[in-house]
């Protein structure tokens, strides 16, 4: 476990200096002490020793030498780094020090920075710059690094080891190769690290995840291999899986992934680096798992389809463990095969990554509402050694990068990870979702508050919260610290006051409750008067804006649910507390500056386009519409009105569209052309249709119904009843076999009356041939116009 033999507060460690005198690192800008590397560095310590020198300069205004322990005459006063003959001479067998433990220790007027490799010295380097001297690294891009022209301090003992082995963000960019994450002690950042970072967490070819349609491409070994792909319904599937029974495909696969360690240690060894030493067997980003005879014989005796894939991906290990004794196997248990199997064990050399699919973001792990992806841990935790965690601190979708109190769960569930033997977690956080952009510039939730917070937790579990979050609060947003932490605490707070639950799937503003007209007035407000007290410095009111980004898009992205809660309460427009134009042009230009930063200029222009469609998408609905003309005379309190921009669409190649209709009441609707060449499965769009609701966090369908050709009364826009129901946290309202328009209802769920039922209405249009009523020349098309809740008395 990490620990720290010293005081906390060590900035300054003034309260030793009685005891051991003082340690005068600087004085006014010059210096008496040299850093001393070893004989025979590695290229991490050759790395931690030159960038200690260049921040002893940042932070007293002096260069501090480098030389070479081998060198005649060796300074007086030295800061020795890594395995050097001072160190070992005092005491240090760093021979037997783990790869990842770290030494600061002073002995007299010299200082011992050390640790195992390939990164122990690192992490001594950088806890001396930012524990004891008070530099930090914010982000990829920003730090802090105090100006201090005489700089001294007392006694130095400090000692430590990360939590877990594997410590890995996705993504963390900026194209410099993982120095960020080093400098915080990740030992891996989505992409393998260059080797002065210490880098041997590497993933080997073809890729670190989804790898079978890598290693055999349908494009190119369906015609000739069909039977190595997934027989689906009696057919063999070229969007599948592979048969993982195949025995020819076992042989084929194996050779394949034995080329690749071949190619990827020759070209390490050119490159004199460390070889990789985990390479991924895993299965596709979709599901259609192989239906044969041979593989369901195993998923039946296991009882899941993680059976057949771990008896694959053991003899892949088999395969290799002889010729490549130190080389791990790495594969997820993922959506179908999250299951653990009954009887089957991974072999040593095998890696689980479990991913986190189902569990409720808001809450830790150990939560009663989590309960099934901590059994899920439980069990896998006995099936293999190296149990390894897939984390989610995003969400899918066109709403991607809403704001998510989730940080308060990090410390509970790494001390739960850590309680249980796993052995690391690979986090994925960024900007996946509507806009394709690179996440370093993604307005993701607080992302460079929680990025920070994982990689302090992640090193130690035991870490104090609310005293890292004051430390990056107060470092980072400067006096605007202050509101944005409130800012933090309402949002958790209002979360569990609404009972809200969010998985990492198809998450919209309306899915998340806590999202209501007064939580999100009385954030705006917060980020007022951040703003305000930092308005005179540029540096600090870019950072509070880009912390208000993804505020800023969930307020245009929820506005028409907002403006109904008022109306709803004021029956007026006037006096309504937010502006939508001043928000979108203050989100779009926040998020143009992050692009500008951060981005490569040839990648610039197309990014801006993005954001810029993402803020005039939101700005097309209606903010004020009138009710339904069939709802008009009930009280605005008893009704619920979600237009079709609202609308959450799975979209797949945008089929679903979201278009100007004049016959639509609000003058937008969600079409989808039947006629439409990338429609997959069109003729399954037929009456009776399906429609229901379904509730996301206990999985279960609550109600459902069918338009028949007779509900049809004639042409045009119709209003169709599905019943009425109680409606909760996580409700969803669906259209279609395959759910491809869906609306999120929740918002309108009062803790205060949990069994308040509510009337299901849509107003759809049916056209062309093959429909009723069809006009002629009309395309086969559907078109949904709204849905409409109302509260039964």
């Amino acid at each position: 476990m990490y620990k720290l033999c010293t005081i906390s507060g060590i900035v300054t460690v003034g309260f030793f200096m009685g005891l051991f005198g003082k340690l005068e690192l600087a004085r006014n800008g010059q210096t008496r002490y040299t850093i001393v590397k070893s004989a025979n560095p590695t290229p991490a310590e050759q790395f931690a020793a030159e960038d200690l020198s260049a921040y002893l300069q940042k932070i007293t205004g002096v260069r501090f030498a480098v030389v070479s322990e081998t060198n005649a005459v060796l300074p007086s006063r030295a800061i020795y780094v890594g395995w050097t003959e001072y160190a070992r001479n005092k005491g240090i067998d760093v021979s037997t020090l783990g790869d990842e433990e770290w030494i600061i220790k002073r002995f007299g007027k010299n200082i011992v920075l050390t640790g195992g490799r390939p990164r122990g010295t690192l992490y001594a380097t950088y806890h001396f710059l930012e524990d004891v001297l008070g530099v930090h690294w914010w982000n990829q891009w920003e730090e802090t690094v105090p100006s201090r022209p005489t700089l001294k301090f007392g006694a130095l003992n400090l000692q430590g080891r990360p939590t877990f082995r594997y410590r890995d963000i996705f993504v963390l960019s900026g194209q410099e190769g993982g120095r960020f994450a080093i400098r915080n002690r990740l030992n891996r950042a989505g992409r393998n690290s260059t080797i002065e970072y210490g880098g041997d967490m590497d993933y080997g070819p073809p890729d670190h995840v989804h790898t079978f349609n890598l290693y055999f491409p349908s494009k190119e070994y369906f015609a000739t291999h069909p039977e190595w792909f997934s027989l689906i319904n009696g057919k063999r599937a070229s969007k599948s899986q592979l048969c993982l029974t195949n025995p020819e495909l076992r042989q084929a696969f194996l050779a394949k992934l034995r080329d690749y360690i071949a190619a990827s240690w020759a070209a390490a060894k050119a490159a004199n680096r460390p070889p990789p030493l985990v390479f991924s067997v895993s299965q596709n980003d979709w599901t259609c798992p192989c239906q044969c005879e041979s593989c369901q014989a195993i998923t039946r005796a296991e009882e899941s389809e993680s059976g057949p894939l771990l008896d694959f991906v053991n003899y892949m290990a088999d395969g290799i463990n002889d010729q490549y004794p130190g080389i791990f196997i790495d594969t997820l248990a993922y959506v179908y095969t999250q299951k653990s199997p009954k009887t089957l064990k991974c072999r040593d050399n095998v890696i689980v990554r479990l991913c986190d699919t189902q569990a409720d973001m808001l809450k830790p792990v150990a939560a009663p509402e989590n309960k099934p992806f901590h059994d899920h841990l439980l069990a896998w935790s006995r099936v293999t050694r190296h149990l390894r965690i897939w984390d989610y601190a995003t969400t899918y979708g066109p709403f991607a990068c809403m704001p998510l109190p989730t940080a308060h769960t990090y410390g509970p569930d790494y001390r739960f990870y850590a309680a249980h033997n796993i052995e690391g977690v690979f986090t994925e956080i960024g900007g996946e979702g509507s806009v394709k952009h690179d996440s370093a510039q993604a307005p993701a939730d607080l992302r460079d508050f929680k990025v920070w917070m994982m990689m302090k937790t992640l090193e130690n579990t035991d870490a104090d919260y609310d005293q890292l979050t004051d430390t990056f609060m107060d470092g980072y947003y400067g006096p605007a610290g202050k509101a944005i932490k409130v800012y933090l605490k309402s949002l958790e707070e209002e979360a569990r006051v609404r009972k809200s639950a969010v998985t990492c799937w198809q998450v919209t503003p309306y899915k998340l409750n806590y999202l209501n007209l007064a939580s999100v007035t009385r954030a705006q407000k917060l980020f007022d008067d951040a703003e305000q007290v930092v308005k005179t410095d540029a540096k600090l009111l870019s950072r509070v804006r880009f912390a208000r980004l993804s505020l800023d898009r969930a307020t245009l992205a929820a506005y028409a649910k907002l403006m109904s809660e008022w109306l709803a309460e004021h029956d007026r427009l006037d006096g309504f507390p937010l502006d939508r134009e001043a928000v979108g042009a203050r989100a779009l230009e926040t998020w143009c500056a992050q692009i500008d930063r951060h981005i490569p200029e040839a990648q610039r222009a197309r990014m801006k386009l993005a954001a810029e469609n993402e803020i005039k998408h939101w700005a097309m609905a209606p903010g004020n519409v009138d009710l339904p003309e069939k709802f008009r005379d009930l009280p605005r309190s008893m009704v619920y009105d979600y237009n079709a921009v609202q609308f959450t669409t799975r979209n797949h190649r945008n089929i679903v569209k979201v278009v100007k209709d004049p016959e639509a009441e609000t003058g937008m609707a969600n079409r989808l052309d039947l006629t439409d060449a990338q429609v997959p499965n069109p003729e399954k769009y037929v009456l009776p249709m399906p429609w229901g609701l379904y509730g996301n966090v206990d999985q279960k369908l609550v109600g459902a119904a069918v338009i028949k050709t007779e509900n049809v009364t004639g042409p045009g826009y119709h209003w169709y009843k599905m019943g009425a129901y109680p409606v909760e946290s996580g409700y969803t309202v669906y259209f279609f076999w395959n759910w491809i328009i869906q609306i999120d209802v929740d918002n309108m769920f009062d803790p205060a009356k949990p069994d308040q039922k509510v009337e299901i209405w849509a107003r759809i249009k049916f056209e062309g041939p093959r429909f009723p009523h069809a006009k002629a020349g009309d395309k086969d098309a559907i078109c949904v116009e709204r849905i409409v809740l109302v509260k039964t008395k």
